[in-house]
């Protein structure tokens, strides 16, 4: 039976909305805000890789770099970075377009200059639309949220991306 739960959980991790079923690669580049008390916005990036089993459910695994973020106390800078794994589910709009939405699981890693790293494992999630250019390559916009923790406090990470992938 954990076998079986485990399959499933990696096979809604491969999953590209409005794409015949195959596995996908793909970068985002985005801006990145931590909802801690003087914490600025901060460019961010991720890579992720997943497999598309039909049109409707895909699973997909990431890497986010949250960058380097400034805050309003001189000298301290804040970073972070996570993996996550997430089922997507996607709607196509015609045949080129379609919205999407994921669930999942991420271990984020946060920390301060003046504070030690932290990870939180917890629950992700995040929308977005995907436009397919061609047969194999599609643009996405996205916004997804994590869970950080940093020093006694727990919040919330929102990151804004645009991206394109490749489908094989």
């Amino acid at each position: 039976m954990k076998k079986i739960a485990i399959a499933v959980l990696l096979s809604a991790t491969f999953a590209t909305p409005a794409i015949a079923a195959g596995p996908y690669i793909g970068l985002n580049v985005g801006q990145n805000k931590m909802d801690f008390s003087g914490a600025k916005a901060s460019t961010a990036y991720s890579v992720f890789g997943g497999y598309s089993f039909n049109e409707y459910f895909a699973g997909e695994l990431a890497y986010v770099d949250f960058g380097s973020a400034d805050t309003d106390f001189p000298g301290v800078t804040a970073k972070g970075n996570l993996y996550s794994l997430s089922a997507v589910g996607s709607l196509p709009l015609g045949s080129d377009f379609s919205l999407f939405g994921k669930v999942g699981y991420a271990s984020a890693r946060a920390e301060a200059t003046t504070i030690p790293s932290e990870t939180k494992d917890d629950v992700t999630y995040g929308l977005g639309g995907q436009y397919n250019a061609t047969r194999n390559v599609g643009l996405r916009l996205g916004y997804d949220i994590y869970r950080v923790k940093m020093g006694t406090e727990t919040k919330d990470s929102a990151y804004w991306n645009i991206g394109a992938l490749y489908m094989f």
